[in-house]
């Protein structure tokens, strides 16, 4: 019988797997720089354990992201998480971009009789 949390327990070890190989690590080289045995982290992974907020933090670290972009399934919306959370100039200016688009559009000019 599977839980409401699988999908996410997937989901999150997906995005570790692939934040792990895009940073060049092997699954032994993460699980060493973490201090955990490897099959934790392999467990992890493939969704078959849960992750507890802590090591998620801890994981998090380790592959140089924020925690959030391991819970974001688009890796282009991670990837800016993670841009964001490194520059918070970027947030403002982001922000100023959001607000100008939810802002209501001036109307039409009235044509001229």
């Amino acid at each position: 019988m599977s839980t409401p949390t699988e999908p996410l327990r997937a989901l999150v070890g997906e995005r570790i797997r692939a934040l792990r190989r895009l940073r060049g690590m092997s699954a032994p080289e993460l699980a060493q720089r973490l201090g955990w045995p490897l099959d934790t982290l392999v467990n992890y992974e493939y969704g078959r354990r849960p992750l507890q907020i802590d090591r998620l933090a801890v994981l998090a670290d380790a592959l140089a992201v924020p925690p959030a972009a391991l819970l974001i399934a688009d890796p282009a919306t991670a990837d800016l998480v993670t841009r964001l959370a490194s520059d918070s100039s970027l947030t403002h200016e982001v922000c100023f971009f959001l607000d100008a688009l939810d802002a209501e559009p001036d109307p039409p000019p009235e044509p001229p009789e």
